[in-house]
């Protein structure tokens, strides 16, 4: 059953990358797009802490480096870093509300932001990403917090869906 689920949070993963990467930049909303595999790992982190999940974070952020990066293994680590760091969080967080889904999704992706900014700033010494990337930084993580709970409403309905297929086939 838990594969089964990673499988298809994993496909979802892919549709939302295509998503992301190609029809989401067609929105009026200028070059903040939200960050659906963050949203996606975020769930992953705090709902399913398998390991299935921690490849499926890595493997779509790379996904995103793959299609959309300039350079590879950014959005991996970054993915990675946002899913560790729900993991360990998700420990402590005992309400499970919108709202609050939406804080964590939120603080992932400025974690995911800071990081991908000294990543960039340490290896690349670009001091003029570093501000750019600051400027949407915040407009980012907004725009992720508010689709979160559409999306992890989508994501339950899915989980639930597989669950009664299991139920029903014993």
């Amino acid at each position: 059953m838990e594969m089964k689920l990673s499988l298809l949070f994993f496909a979802t993963g892919l549709l939302l990358v295509l998503l992301q990467t190609t029809f989401l930049h067609l929105l009026p909303l200028g070059p903040v797009v939200p960050d659906l595999i963050l949203v996606l790992c975020v769930y992953w982190g705090l709902y399913h802490p398998t390991v299935g999940a921690v490849l499926g974070s890595f493997a779509l952020g790379y996904s995103v480096d793959v299609v959309s990066s300039p350079i590879l293994g950014l959005n991996a680590f970054a993915m990675s870093l946002v899913f560790l760091a729900v993991y360990l969080s998700s420990r402590n967080i005992w309400i499970q509300s919108p709202m609050i889904t939406a804080v964590v999704v939120f603080l992932a992706s400025l974690i995911k932001s800071v990081a991908l900014i000294v990543v960039w700033f340490v290896f690349l010494n670009s001091e003029g990403v570093v501000f750019g990337a600051l400027k949407y930084l915040f407009l980012e993580a907004l725009v992720a917090a508010v689709v979160a709970p559409f999306l992890f409403a989508f994501l339950r309905r899915g989980q639930i869906y597989l669950e009664s297929l299991a139920a029903a086939a014993q």
